[in-house]
């Protein structure tokens, strides 16, 4: 299931990102860029548990 979301965004970034998504469609593409972040946020931030405290190694 899909969910529609609206957001606006910084002139800068709204330019950035036309033009390195080419003939993609923006919302697959602002998708893909989202999918990224949350990836590497989950990476950066693995060490962390949910209370905010830093898991134990």
């Amino acid at each position: 299931m899909r969910h529609h979301v609206g957001l606006t965004m910084d002139a800068k970034l709204y330019r950035e990102i036309e033009n390195i998504r080419g003939r993609e469609k923006r919302s697959t593409f602002i998708e893909h860029l989202i999918r990224m972040g949350l990836s590497n946020y989950k990476k950066e931030n693995s060490k962390i548990s949910s209370k905010g405290e830093k898991a134990r190694e």
